[in-house]
């Protein structure tokens, strides 16, 4: 992947800047995967920020005014910066909306559609789902770790309610159409070989057994291109998130050495 120390200025291709284990950068990279839009990414270092990186975030519409840098940015293809995962997504599907050669709307033109997807999105943004993907992954108390299994179970059983809404097979719309529900939830899904593998839990097999329109979903969408064209291996994914359990260690003795 490419990398980029200066500004571009005018270019013809749409630049997307990201790292591959970010999560949230893989919401747009699918985006423009399914959406057949040309861009180059430019691959940015998340721990030793380069200076190109930092430049590029600070002038983005949308750049956290507290941080020297985060991942997903865009540059459109007359110069304009944009950050942050979903308004990329929508403005991506906004901006190349002509489906004989963008391919469908992640976003449905039809009104009950729309708005069952984005419902379905915000309820995964305020859930709680993120923060127990990353909980369960760094807890390392054994009850807490339990306490938190059993919150995060609840909200699979949701999901897997929620996903029948317009079919029992297949995608949230059914069959293998991408919606901004997919690329929103399925990077977290691709992570959570990390969490099965750090926690000790049976994720991909007894949970998505345990789930099962959850399983028929998550398999629909890897097989889609735009799973495959963005994901990454999962020992990849392990070693790039140890850093993660070695925190969650680190705090779980700290505690234990506390009580003595």
């Amino acid at each position: 992947m490419a990398k980029m120390d200066t500004l571009s200025g005018n270019e013809e291709i749409l630049k997307f800047y990201s790292h591959p284990v970010c999560p949230f950068g893989q919401r747009v990279w699918m985006a423009l995967v399914a959406k057949n839009i040309p861009h180059q990414f430019i691959e940015c270092n998340l721990r030793d920020k380069e200076d190109f990186f930092k430049q590029v975030y600070a002038k983005a519409l949308g750049a956290d005014p507290n941080s020297d840098g985060k991942t997903p940015i865009i540059q459109t293809v007359d110069g304009k910066l944009i950050t942050d995962s979903l308004p990329l997504v929508r403005y991506l599907d906004c901006a190349y909306g002509d489906e004989s050669k963008d391919g469908p709307p992640l976003i449905p033109s039809d009104p009950y559609e729309r708005v069952a997807v984005e419902l379905l999105v915000d309820w995964f943004g305020s859930c709680g789902w993120v923060r127990l993907h990353y909980g369960t992954l760094m807890e390392c108390d054994p009850k807490q770790a339990a306490d938190k299994v059993a919150e995060w179970k609840k909200l699979w059983q949701r999901l897997n309610d929620r996903l029948s809404t317009f079919s029992d097979k297949g995608t949230y719309l059914g069959g293998t159409r991408l919606s901004l529900f997919e690329v929103t939830a399925v990077p977290f899904f691709e992570r959570l070989v990390v969490v099965q593998y750090y926690a000790k839990l049976e994720i991909l097999t007894k949970w998505m057994d345990e789930f099962p329109r959850i399983k028929d979903w998550y398999t629909t969408v890897t097989k889609t291109e735009a799973f495959q064209k963005t994901a990454q291996k999962p020992q990849y994914l392990i070693d790039a998130y140890k850093s993660y359990r070695v925190r969650g260690e680190e705090k779980y003795k700290k505690e234990q050495a506390q009580l003595q």
